[in-house]
């Protein structure tokens, strides 16, 4: 979704309009809800980043002058001309579908529409329409083995092969564990590291590469994005630290978005954390993808080493990385959503 922040203003209108086209099922329902909210705060969020740009008119109008389908989409091929712009387009969109608070038929059929008429790989549809009927389990444990192959080095099919055999689809070597958590202890008060050690203090959460857990290859970058946003773990941040990952990448980013959706705000178990439903905050998400697209590196590029930062100032390495202020943890804060966070 950086797009929104850097590309040209019929592109920025597309990707705001695709999500409309999605909230209006295809311009066959009114423009309202909390879809319609979710366009709204997203389009003001991205206004505010980019001077003299003024996102409205017939985008965030009630009524709108795209009144059919047919016409919607062809304004859409107009003003997104290239496949970037196309596939940012689509994933706003699914952002859209999710949504709701109750898995949305024809927000799926209208995203499924888009991403025909955009030519973009309609998987993200694909998955969202097996979890909207009575194949979730096999749509979200699919989901799940592509997070885990776009997070790692590990192809889809070995991680498919690896689950079929009932087996965890990813390990983290012992010595690569051990060796990790020993760094983690050796970081200095007031550094990136220390915080991740209060962070799983304050949790409870055991470290990545514990047994039954992903891999510290995936959920230590995910744990260092709380840390790096300041994002708590309540269900609403861990959707916001998930928004913030997605708008973030320069490299995917939408399984991982979809992942959380599915996990805390429709109570689908895709993952080894238990589910639990939340009731989504557009503006809070909208803040989180601004958040993220503004910041100046790429937190979940695969090639970083991102274990170098963990004996560096948490105060320095937030300024190096143009991560803007924000959050809802302030420093020396709990991380544990229930307050149960003990230094």
């Amino acid at each position: 979704m950086s797009t929104l922040l850097t590309g040209s203003e019929d592109v920025i209108h597309g990707v705001i309009g695709a999500m409309r086209f999605i909230a209006t099922a295809g311009a066959t329902r009114p423009f309202v809800g909390p879809e319609a909210e979710m366009v709204k705060a997203m389009a003001l969020t991205f206004e505010s980043a980019r001077s003299g740009l003024a996102i409205g008119g017939p985008v965030l109008a009630p009524h709108g002058d795209w009144t059919t389908e047919d016409l919607a989409l062809s304004e859409l091929r107009r003003l997104l001309p290239d496949q970037r712009s196309r596939h940012e387009a689509v994933v706003a969109g699914t952002l859209c579908v999710l949504m709701s608070d109750e898995f949305d038929q024809a927000g799926e059929e209208a995203l499924r529409a888009l991403a025909d008429a955009l030519e973009v790989d309609g998987e993200a549809a694909s998955i969202i329409e097996q979890i909207s009927s009575d194949s979730a389990a096999v749509a979200g444990s699919d989901l799940f083995r592509r997070f885990l192959a776009e997070r790692s080095d590990v192809s889809l099919d070995v991680i498919s092969d690896r689950m079929a055999r009932l087996e965890d689809p990813l390990t983290t070597p012992t010595e690569e564990f051990e060796a990790y958590v020993e760094l983690l202890r050796r970081c200095p008060d007031g550094s990136v590291g220390a915080e991740l050690l209060r962070f799983y203090r304050h949790t409870g959460y055991d470290i990545p590469g514990t047994p039954g857990l992903p891999p510290l290859s995936v959920l230590g970058n995910h744990d260092l994005h709380h840390i790096l946003a300041g994002y708590s773990t309540s269900n609403m941040d861990e959707v916001n630290v998930a928004m913030y990952t997605a708008s973030n990448s320069t490299d995917g980013g939408m399984y991982y978005l979809a992942v959380v959706l599915m996990q805390w705000h429709h109570n689908v178990k895709l993952s080894p954390f238990e589910p639990s439903h939340c009731v989504l905050d557009p503006t809070q998400l909208a803040e989180a993808a601004w958040r993220g697209a503004s910041t100046g590196f790429d937190v979940s590029d695969r090639a970083w080493d991102w274990k170098s930062i963990l004996p560096e100032n948490l105060t320095e390495v937030r300024a190096e990385l143009d991560i803007p202020a924000g959050g809802t943890v302030a420093m020396g804060g709990t991380w544990d959503a229930l307050g149960r966070g003990r230094d």
